[in-house]
């Protein structure tokens, strides 16, 4: 390791000081325990007792060791399954247009100050939110002349609402309006 972090052990959790710089890189490798209870993958460093070391240690910070029972994911609708799963032969566009067939069924949008001068490095992608945000939601009539928007895409104009919602959406010429109505 790298002499310009130094490793500091306070109760539960493990901290590193950046001593120098904040160009270097702590790589603890992939998690290599699973939690006996839930089957979590975890990290030795994140066992309960860290003051003794152990070949099977014992974790809880995924399922308080065995206190919480989380289920399953159910499977989804089978339409939806095949178009994830590439199955269906509209997967291909799905897959690649899988945002915007989200936003589409969107009844509000966030807002906020966001920040964007974060993102100007090679590094990943940073959402940088200033001050408070909110969720958007509009009037459930349009303003005469506007474009409709939020809940108005579903409520106002029904019978073309798919073709609404897809208009909504800048990307709306590469979406299947057979995909979006199901």
């Amino acid at each position: 390791m790298n002499s310009t972090f130094e490793q500091v052990i306070d109760g539960n959790n493990i901290m590193l000081n950046d001593l120098q710089n904040n160009n270097d890189v702590l790589d603890m490798g992939d998690p290599d325990f699973a939690c006996s209870f839930c089957g979590a993958l975890m990290w030795y460093q994140e066992r309960i007792h860290k003051d003794r070391n152990s070949a099977t240690p014992l974790f809880s910070l995924c399922c308080g060791a065995g206190k919480v029972k989380i289920p399953f994911l159910k499977d989804p609708p089978a339409t939806l399954k095949n178009l994830l799963f590439r199955v269906d032969s509209r997967s291909n566009n799905f897959l690649e247009n899988i945002r915007s067939y989200n936003m589409m069924f969107s009844f509000t949008s966030m807002g906020g100050k966001i920040d964007t001068s974060v993102n100007n490095g090679n590094g990943p992608y940073v959402f940088r939110l200033h001050g408070q945000n909110c969720h958007m939601i509009g009037s459930l009539m349009p303003e005469s002349g506007s474009n409709l928007k939020f809940a108005q895409l579903y409520i106002y104009d029904s019978e073309n609402e798919v073709s609404n919602r897809a208009g909504a959406i800048r990307e709306h010429g590469a979406l299947n309006s057979s995909t979006a109505c199901k």
